[in-house]
């Protein structure tokens, strides 16, 4: 099979989920054989959208790369009209339009993309909420299959997405939950629909450190949107109060966690690190409210680790009932009463841990979503005639 991956931003070292969901596709579909290309930016980082790489083709890890450069910036207005999505501002149609157009975009990708998406048997894009992404996707939608890694968020009230998702050939999900809420609290109708999930590689084989029952770990993206701040006064609080927690924090972001004993900043660490850690910690917490997978909670599960979920995250806390694989929490009474019975019940949290591993190694390594996907594919393409 043909395929080509657009993506904003992509590489070695580049962080975001978006990122490491095309990498793991494109490396995996790769190692199968398939001809396999990535098109992307030249960015580096997708805080400052600067062009770090050389424009051109590369090879890594048996992927050819193209990059192309950034060659717009958000204007004033670009920016005034974010906030006021993020914010719940009233945006007019016309202006979420010009939200999109005055963004950063790469006029060489969608130039690229226009002239070469009928080489490919699938053109896939991702993730939804990048104008780069609508662009890309609009350069030739009758090839494109979204995977749009879409959150209960503003940008997804959006005219412009509803727009895309009903426009492109395909649309894949990551979840069951991602395709309810599209399909069913926004009322999107795509083409053709299927829930693909995502791939998961284990971090290391090393054995972990001794378990450590009063240490939780977050591993992500510090920004406001994975609520982490929730998480820092969470934590803060109950060691004010006396209760013994320590959170270690991985990652990299605006929101570096503040300073105070309970809190432990490591940084961006290695995925030997990561592994490491995750493998001693009493459970990770995954706080954030909008996620269409979290690859972090299934590293953790691989690690045997047991974890803990906000509620009102339709996706994570889909996640942990269906693989009984830890618990949730709601209010600040609820994360401490999570945290005190994990701690109280050790045996029981590893059973947690074991079980999230076996639904992640049953669902989600990269050979069976490459599996799902082909079938998909080539029923997709039967149904329309070849």
């Amino acid at each position: 099979m043909r395929v080509a991956i657009v993506v904003p931003v992509y590489g070695t070292g580049v962080g975001g989920g978006a990122t490491n969901q095309a990498r793991g596709f494109a490396v995996e579909a790769a190692r199968r054989g398939w001809d396999v290309e990535v098109w992307t930016s030249a960015a580096k980082s997708h805080y400052d959208w600067q062009n770090g790489y050389l424009s051109g083709a590369t090879s890594e890890a048996g992927v050819i790369v193209r990059r192309f450069p950034i060659t717009t910036t958000p204007t004033a207005a670009h920016r005034e009209l974010e906030e006021a999505i993020v914010f719940g501002g009233d945006v007019t149609a016309d202006q979420q339009f010009q939200w999109l157009h005055e963004s950063r975009h790469s006029v060489p990708l969608y130039a690229h993309i226009s002239e070469h998406a009928a080489d490919r048997d699938v053109v896939i894009t991702l993730p939804y909420a990048s104008p780069i992404t609508h662009y890309a996707s609009w350069a030739a939608p009758e090839r494109i299959i979204l995977w749009p890694c879409l959150h209960d968020e503003p940008y997804a009230y959006l005219e412009p997405t509803r727009l895309l998702l009903e426009s492109v050939q395909g649309v894949m999900y990551n979840s069951p939950e991602e395709l309810t809420l599209s399909e069913g609290r926004l009322g999107i109708k795509p083409r053709r629909s299927f829930v693909l999930g995502e791939g998961v590689i284990p971090l290391s084989t090393i054995a972990p450190s001794p378990l450590q029952p009063t240490s939780l770990v977050y591993v992500g993206r510090l920004e406001p949107g994975k609520n982490v701040a929730l998480l820092y006064e969470y934590v803060q609080r109950y060691a004010d109060e006396g209760g013994e927690i320590e959170l270690l924090v991985a990652g990299s972001g605006p929101l570096a966690p503040p300073a105070h004993p309970a809190l432990r900043y490591l940084g961006y660490i290695s995925d030997v690190e990561k592994a490491r850690v995750l493998g001693s910690a009493l459970a990770l917490c995954q706080p954030s409210l909008n996620e269409s997978f979290s690859l972090t909670i299934m590293e953790s599960w691989l690690a045997q680790r047991p974890v803990l979920v906000h509620s009102a995250c339709d996706v994570t806390r889909g996640h942990v009932q269906r693989s009984q694989g830890g618990l949730w929490f709601r209010s600040y009474d609820e994360f401490v009463g999570a945290f005190r019975w994990l701690q109280t019940h050790l045996e029981l949290a590893q059973r947690m841990g074991v079980r999230g591993r076996a639904y992640v190694q049953a669902n989600y390594t990269w050979p069976a979503v490459i599996g799902r996907f082909g079938k998909v594919i080539a029923q997709w393409t039967e149904q329309a005639g070849g």
